[in-house]
């Protein structure tokens, strides 16, 4: 048995420290094929370090072998040594054998980085050397699909399928392609693909595409019975509270909606959203302040809590609860002082609280954001009748009235002004 052999073995056995050492036995004893052959088997088991000891010292000996750049610079991709790993793959010329994996590692390299453009350039010249190649043609499917492309990744899924793929690199096609119709918005087409498959076959995100589409086609108790697989075979996956409260929402069962938010909640108490759904569920019951608790749990432990707190804010206003919205929006001045309608939110505050310089002075902070909405035009003319800046009043009554023509009160307000500015 040889050295590399042994050392996988070592692996296999969960012998860490011995197998490094037969590593580093084999390097010095094992032929060249045993060695790459370790490399590659290492590598698929995750074991990269290892590995990329192995092709760096195969490469040392054989500059000119482009596969072991490409399989050198695939690790290193993983290992987020991009410079090196780009320059290797540079190095890999056309007319190389290995052109073609340097192509799709490639591809692969910019699709990570967010450079879809380039990896589809490269898809697109791998697919023209070798147009059959079915590889290619799934990450050139995968790649549309994670674009939004739909059209053209279902191109890609169709013809995969067609050559009798049922699944690839461990996706199932056929989920995939009814995902790509539902992005489409061609739901009819998505839910046919669907129901040639069992529930119970369906991974969790698939589950959850297809109460989407049911729920797109306004069939909610579809939607309510997929639901219901997917919760019972994934109770923590919070996507699906999400849906569930949605659908409850559909059918008007808030109390639905508000335990399924608070399910949801419990297997993850960091989803800002499930908080925002609870609190709606919880108004439309009429009860403000469960609203209001669950919302400044919500902000007590999600990290980035913005949303939150505003929404939280806008509740307390609702309920006139000035003195407690100032204290809120106060203890989060900091964070939120970038939010326009954190100004304008502690503007109506400070007006009921009867600040009314403080409140004309965050309006006013915000005018370039809101000039062209009625709403805070509105509240920012109440709070200038309370002052003295005549001239600011009529400039803020002439914007409103330009958006609200037919406000009658506020058009006697402009003809008030009018007389007393020709005084």
């Amino acid at each position: 048995m040889s050295f590399s052999e042994k050392a996988l073995a070592a692996y296999q056995n969960g012998d860490l420290t011995q197998a490094k050492k037969l590593v580093q036995q084999a390097l010095q004893q094992d032929s060249d094929d045993e060695l790459f052959d370790l490399a590659e088997s290492l590598t698929a088991a995750g074991i990269t370090t290892e590995s990329q000891k192995i092709y760096q010292s195969l490469l040392k000996k054989y500059p000119q072998e482009d596969i072991l750049k490409v399989n050198l610079a695939e690790i290193l991709i993983s290992d987020d040594q991009i410079d090196r790993a780009t320059d290797l793959l540079n190095q890999v010329q056309p007319t190389s054998s290995a052109y073609l994996s340097a192509l799709l590692v490639s591809a692969d390299l910019y699709q990570t980085l967010g450079l879809y453009e380039v990896s589809e350039q490269k898809l697109l010249t791998a697919l023209r050397l070798a147009p059959d190649e079915e590889v290619i043609q799934f990450a050139l499917a995968e790649l549309y699909f994670v674009e939004k492309k739909y059209s053209q990744a279902a191109t890609f899924y169709e013809k995969l399928i067609k050559q009798g793929y049922q699944e690839f690199s461990g996706c199932s096609l056929t989920q995939r392609l009814a995902a790509v119709y539902a992005g489409a918005g061609q739901y009819e087409q998505a839910k046919t693909m669907y129901q040639q498959m069992s529930l119970a076959s369906l991974n969790a995100e698939s589950l959850a595409n297809y109460a989407t589409v049911e729920v797109e086609l306004k069939n909610y108790p579809a939607a309510q019975k997929i639901i219901t697989e997917l919760l019972a075979s994934n109770p923590d996956y919070s996507p699906g509270y999400v849906l569930a409260v949605q659908i409850a929402e559909h059918q008007k069962d808030y109390q639905s909606a508000l335990k399924q938010a608070q399910l949801g909640i419990g297997y993850d108490p960091f989803n800002s959203r499930l908080y925002q759904l609870a609190a709606q569920a919880a108004v439309k019951l009429n009860d403000v302040p469960q609203a209001v608790s669950l919302l400044q749990k919500g902000i007590e432990r999600v990290e980035e809590n913005t949303d939150l707190i505003l929404d939280c804010s806008n509740l307390l206003l609702q309920d006139q609860q000035y003195q407690d919205n100032r204290d809120l929006l106060t203890e989060h001045k900091e964070q939120l002082n970038d939010e326009p309608l954190y100004h304008w939110n502690l503007a109506r505050s400070l007006e009921e609280l009867d600040q009314i310089p403080q409140a004309l002075q965050e309006m006013l902070s915000v005018y370039q954001h809101y000039q062209n909405n009625a709403a805070y035009l509105k509240d920012l003319i109440q709070i200038l009748r309370q002052g003295s800046q005549k001239q600011l009043l009529l400039t803020a009554v002439k914007r409103y009235l330009q958006l609200v023509p037919d406000d009658q009160d506020i058009i006697e307000l402009e003809q008030e002004l009018g007389d007393w500015n020709e005084n």
